[in-house]
């Protein structure tokens, strides 16, 4: 999942595996401030898997513990700043299930896990 300020998009990388190469163009502009929270396995996975670069890079929970916050987790970050209680049930699913949607007959997450995925990013940049 990306975040801007204006919009939320999730990415069903099995689906475009191999188009996640362009994300580098913004990706890798050390112009643009990339956040993302407990970066580590993230950017091994993206690099490793995908081909994907991360230049300009804010971790909003190595933030947490340099300001010493009671709290580090992203959870505890939405609350304190955004006043967001986020529903973590979601947080260890299996994400790699798909189910079929009759009107179209494509593959997609359920709308549970879609909207978890979206508010997982989506107050990112207003935590930064």
């Amino acid at each position: 999942q990306i975040s801007t300020r204006s919009e939320d998009f999730i990415i069903d990388t099995l689906k475009v595996r191999g188009h996640l190469h362009l994300l580098n163009q913004p990706f890798t502009n050390e112009e643009i401030v990339k956040v993302f929270h407990g970066a580590e396995m993230d950017i091994q996975w993206l690099q490793k898997d995908f081909g994907v670069f991360i230049v300009g890079l804010f971790d909003t929970f190595h933030a947490s513990n340099l300001l010493e916050l009671e709290g580090h987790s992203l959870s505890f970050l939405l609350r304190f700043y955004c006043n967001f209680h986020a529903d973590k049930k979601y947080q260890l699913a299996d994400w790699r299930i798909r189910f079929v949607l009759m009107s179209n007959f494509s593959q997609t997450l359920p709308q549970e896990m879609l909207d978890y995925a979206r508010s997982d990013t989506h107050y990112l940049l207003y935590v930064y």
